[in-house]
């Protein structure tokens, strides 16, 4: 199968921001070309955790306003927390979504990680072994509810019994589902079995060897690792030619030096170089996180100074 195309889209997470800067800023990136735009899936703030009461608008829920705000552009939340909903319940929701939109959702999922948020929320915050595997029993409902007319599943954490889940997606034969995360041993080894594409986060040296274990599972798998999707999203995105104005945003975002290949910063020189290793690697969609006030500058010049330096001739 034809690898996917070189992709490039915004994380804009509902976090500390009015709905109207939102819908703008969707507007904006559908309008310049951005292939995909998310929101993320948190109860409480994980972005401005120095202000811990920051206003934290739903994911889904802006989701889908947002959805029937725009026309083209693919869409999804990055990535949604199993835990936090039951998965026949997050099955109806993604479905009823996937209409709303035309067929342009992408469902992202991950075991989740925020162990306040699941503590506020009194959500079990079980070990990082069992979230990975109930995030796969997950992903093996979700495909049979929107696949099969009456699904049954017997899982060690779910089940469910001659279940109905009408209307099915729009998009045929389901939903594509991207997993979330770098767990080498369980998480990479559900996505390689059970999903469309894996998203994560992290530098070009370090996800060498993560691209490679990816491999491993889906030749395990006998899935075509080549026509899966690889996504990288970045922590942030900063425009700068100076490199002390590069180190002072990493040290704003509360993160050593040595996360700087986590960001997109740095020229654009930088940043196409920095795209130009991923790609190299295997990966083929690029998502930069981007939070309010939302640098409308910035996120057209990653457009049209890198994105479109990617785009076919």
């Amino acid at each position: 199968m034809t690898p996917p195309p070189i992709r490039f889209g915004l994380q804009t997470a509902p976090e500390n921001v009015d709905w109207s800067a939102l819908v703008d800023v969707w507007k904006f990136a559908e309008g310049l070309g951005y292939d995909s735009l998310w929101t993320s899936d948190h109860f409480v703030t994980s972005m401005f955790q120095d202000t811990p009461h920051a206003p934290v608008l739903d994911g889904w829920t802006a989701l889908a306003g947002l959805a029937t705000l725009t026309e083209r552009v693919r869409l999804g939340v990055m990535i949604t927390g199993n835990p936090y909903r039951h998965p026949p319940q997050l099955a109806k929701i993604a479905t009823t979504l996937d209409q709303m939109s035309g067929g342009r959702l992408i469902m992202g999922i991950g075991a989740a990680w925020f162990e306040d948020e699941h503590r506020m929320y009194g959500v079990p915050f079980h070990s990082n072994a069992e979230r990975a595997n109930r995030l796969g029993e997950a992903l093996q409902i979700l495909n049979l509810l929107w696949t099969e007319k009456r699904a049954s599943f017997d899982g060690k954490y779910y089940r469910i019994e001659d279940a109905i889940c009408e209307p099915k997606p729009v998009q045929s034969p389901r939903i594509p589902i991207w997993v979330g995360g770098w767990g080498e041993k369980i998480v990479l080894r559900h996505a390689a079995r059970h999903a469309d594409g894996w998203n994560t986060t992290g530098s070009p040296k370090q996800l060498a060897h993560k691209m490679d274990v990816f491999k491993r599972h889906c030749d395990d798998a006998g899935r075509d690792f080549d026509a899966l999707e690889k996504s990288v999203m970045h922590l942030g995105l900063f425009h700068s030619d100076d490199p002390s104005e590069v180190s002072a945003y990493i040290k704003r975002r509360r993160m050593p030096e040595e996360f700087r290949d986590h960001f997109m910063v740095g020229s654009h020189e930088q940043m196409r170089d920095q795209i130009s290793r991923y790609i190299d690697l295997g990966f083929n969609h690029f998502v930069c996180q981007v939070m309010a006030p939302f640098d409308t500058e910035a996120i057209e010049a990653w457009y049209s100074e890198v994105a479109l330096a990617f785009r076919p001739s």
